[in-house]
């Protein structure tokens, strides 16, 4: 049977209720003369939930019908904003929606017990989104509550081994239950502490270096000089690699190539923390500049159309990191008409050809 529940499409509808954690910030920084140099990040809070059920989609909707549904963006069509799939659960999509939730699988009792971590199955191992969207929420229950945020257990919406290796090496004590595809949970009362990341990568500046801290977790000294320069091979991705990257490897003198799907991610953590220059096509990879000394210059080689994508320039700024922009040319990935797995977006569908002899001089 459908019900009709209101569409609300940012957890941030509810922020009146609730206090504010992180107040919104205005961040001056120009990083490219053709993108506008002032940015504002959202405030930060959590919302409670009594008599809530959330899926795995991820949505969550409310005792009195309302649907939070700002984690469907990989399924949103990017100008209707509606689905572009009709997953067999929704009539209607509009201000309100018609949607057909699956039984309820299992029921959660408790108060100040459980917290939502909502992420969608196409970014479940992604670097940059279970940093910023998922880990970073653990700041929040514990600045909320002055407490330590693994006396919790967490509600993760989809499976992640990438998060599941990171548990395991920086919070072996943390329990966390994982949504199976489908199944719809219901709570007597949730905790869901809102997103730290907006409008493409607009964080709130206090994330970055709260997450920064955990390089001592995984034994990282803080007075070690950085001393490699890295580049960030892209060849197990699928799209934006560097098809002349072998031309450049020769070019480059004293630099490295790494391959980071082939790290644990301790060692990830410590080529990052010991080098002093990095260099990259952009990627979810380089959110580990998390782990950079201050200083350390973040060489980012983007295509020219992408130059509103903020997300490097803004982390490496409240790291006091050195970031730099390197604009290549692009060179369209051929297809059968079909996106490739674990491509989310069509313009995603490139690859990089460098002007080497100008990025030398660039470095130099």
């Amino acid at each position: 049977m459908s019900q009709l529940v209101k569409n609300i499409t940012s957890i941030r509808y509810f922020l009146d209720k609730y206090d504010i954690i992180d107040n919104s910030y205005d961040i001056n920084m120009k990083y490219h003369a053709t993108v506008p140099g002032r940015f504002t990040s959202n405030p930060t809070f959590v919302a409670e939930f009594n008599n809530c059920s959330v899926n795995s989609l991820p949505v969550l909707i409310t005792e009195d019908r309302h649907m939070v549904t700002e984690h469907l963006w990989p399924i949103l069509d990017r100008y209707k904003k509606k689905p572009n799939k009709h997953h067999g659960l929704w009539d209607l999509w509009d201000e309100e929606i018609s949607i057909r939730m699956p039984p309820i699988t299992q029921q959660f009792n408790g108060t100040y017990k459980y917290v939502w971590l909502p992420i969608d199955k196409h970014s479940t191992g992604n670097p940059w989104h279970i940093w910023i969207d998922v880990i970073s929420k653990f700041r929040l229950i514990e600045k909320r509550w002055s407490t330590n945020f693994a006396k919790y257990i967490y509600i993760l919406s989809n499976p992640s081994p990438y998060f599941d290796k990171v548990a395991k090496e920086l919070f072996p004590e943390l329990k966390y239950y994982v949504m199976p595809e489908g199944e719809t949970w219901r709570f007597q009362h949730l905790l869901a502490p809102s997103m730290s990341n907006c409008n493409d990568g607009v964080v709130t500046p206090h994330l970055p270096p709260w997450l920064r801290h955990f390089k001592g977790s995984f034994g990282i000294p803080e007075n070690k000089k950085p001393f490699r320069k890295i580049f960030i091979s892209r060849d197990k991705a699928h799209t934006r690699k560097l098809n002349n990257a072998n031309e450049l490897l020769l070019a480059l003198k004293g630099w490295e190539s790494v391959t980071l799907e082939d790290l644990p991610i301790r060692e990830q953590v410590k080529v990052f923390a010991e080098s002093s220059h990095v260099l990259a096509t952009h990627g979810a990879g380089m959110v580990n500049a998390l782990w950079c000394k201050e200083g350390t210059k973040i060489i980012e080689i983007q295509d020219g159309n992408m130059l509103h994508k903020k997300v490097y320039p803004l982390l490496s700024n409240s790291l006091k990191l050195k970031h730099e922009l390197f604009v290549a040319k692009t060179v369209p990935i051929k297809t059968q008409g079909k996106k490739p797995k674990g491509v989310k977006r069509l313009n995603d569908l490139i690859n990089f050809d460098v002007d080497i002899p100008k990025l030398i001089r660039h470095l130099d």
